[in-house]
């Protein structure tokens, strides 16, 4: 009778531990040990959950995770701290992004090589007692756009029109045509207190673009006074000036000041007469160059360079893709496709490089050169540029 009863409490619990089962009961027995001689079950919970909320759970986590990827897709990558765009050609240059790591890398190497020149042209500013009352910033002289935060001393022949047209459009002026010069009334800064409050600033991204002060100096006589095909104003004004020292016999002989500007221009002002590089040379070097064209004047004294703190230098003659990008990154581009890079260092007859330069300084005599080299020391020793190979092109006294 007593087995009877026990089989029968046996059947009575599977029942039940099946009648759960398929409830989707199940539970769970919490069992801590103390320190003491017996194990004591302090507490037993029971959680519940059924299929349907299983799925329902599972479905709504399924739904989050796609919201996820949906925004970091959409939205996410909008922020601006992070620069995507395409490769795509700007002039001479491929601008692209760089992995995550190669750019570190290239920007490490970058800010390396920046430093040292920053602070080889504050060597140079002490080694030559130039002080900050001897380089007054000029308001015009600089280029901004409040938008990127970004300041640039212009330099003409070493990319000033490409940047003049870059800050136009990222200040959402549009140039059509070749009115480069007249964008700088709507491109600097408005008042020289705030370009004071612009070079002061950490949070303001300032930046000075050079090249080699002999290939700029080309580069200025080739697209200024050499190229007749169109008039320019350096033509009419100082062509005048430089034949009046190499050629005087054109104002000596009988006849008004306006028939001697007829031996030297057409009726539109062209150029009749060219004066050589090396007549160039000798008129300019009799100069003061404190009052040079803006073409072919010092670098130190157009953009202040003895009191005013660049961030960064861009030197044309040996840039990279890498520097250029990592210009684009400073001053906040998101969007190259709504800016445009023209092509730096060319003119209508093509690029001057050194091998162009060199045949123009061919028919230069030493002493030209070397004068030529003091005119522009500072300015040589500020960038590191090199004067020996270019005075070996010369033939000699």
């Amino acid at each position: 009778m007593r087995c009877r009863h026990v089989r029968r409490d046996l059947e009575t619990q599977e029942t039940a531990r099946r009648a759960r089962r398929c409830e989707g009961i199940y539970v769970y027995t919490h069992i801590f040990s103390f320190e003491s001689s017996t194990a004591e079950v302090v507490a037993t919970s029971l959680h519940t959950m059924t299929r349907r909320d299983f799925f329902f759970r599972f479905a709504l986590i399924l739904l989050l995770f796609l919201c996820g990827i949906i925004y970091n897709n959409l939205i996410g990558n909008t922020r601006p701290s992070i620069v995507k765009y395409a490769p795509k050609y700007r002039g001479n240059f491929v601008l692209g992004d760089l992995a995550p790591k190669k750019r570190w890398q290239a920007d490490a190497k970058i800010l390396k090589d920046n430093k040292a020149m920053l602070d080889r042209i504050a060597q140079t500013c002490r080694e030559n007692n130039l002080t900050e009352t001897t380089t007054i910033a000029t308001r015009r002289h600089f280029l901004y756009s409040s938008a990127n935060r970004a300041l640039c001393c212009w330099i003409r022949k070493a990319g000033s029109t490409s940047f003049t047209k870059l800050f136009s459009e990222l200040n959402d002026r549009w140039i059509t045509g070749d009115n480069y010069y007249r964008e700088l009334n709507h491109i600097t800064p408005r008042s020289d207190s705030q370009l004071v409050d612009l070079l002061r600033s950490r949070r303001t991204f300032k930046l000075l673009v050079v090249r080699h002060p002999f290939e700029r100096l080309v580069s200025a006589y080739r697209d200024r006074i050499e190229d007749n095909t169109r008039y320019t104003a350096q033509a009419w004004i100082y062509v005048p000036k430089i034949f009046h020292l190499t050629r005087p016999e054109i104002f000596e002989s009988p006849g008004t000041v306006d028939l001697s500007l007829s031996r030297m221009f057409h009726d539109d002002r062209r150029l009749k007469l060219v004066p050589s590089f090396g007549e160039f040379v000798d008129w300019l070097l009799q100069q003061d160059s404190v009052k040079d064209d803006h073409h072919w004047n010092q670098y130190h004294r157009h953009c202040s360079l003895c009191s005013v703190r660049y961030d960064y230098v861009l030197k044309l003659d040996n840039q990279t893709q890498e520097a250029l990008d990592y210009v684009y990154r400073r001053m906040n581009v998101l969007d190259v496709d709504k800016v445009r890079l023209g092509r730096l260092e060319s003119t209508r007859s093509g690029p001057t490089d050194f091998e162009r330069t060199c045949a123009y300084f061919k028919n230069l005599t030493h002493r030209a050169v070397v004068s030529l080299y003091d005119r522009y020391r500072v300015d040589f020793d500020m960038f590191d540029y090199d004067f020996d190979r270019y005075f070996e092109c010369t033939e000699g006294d």
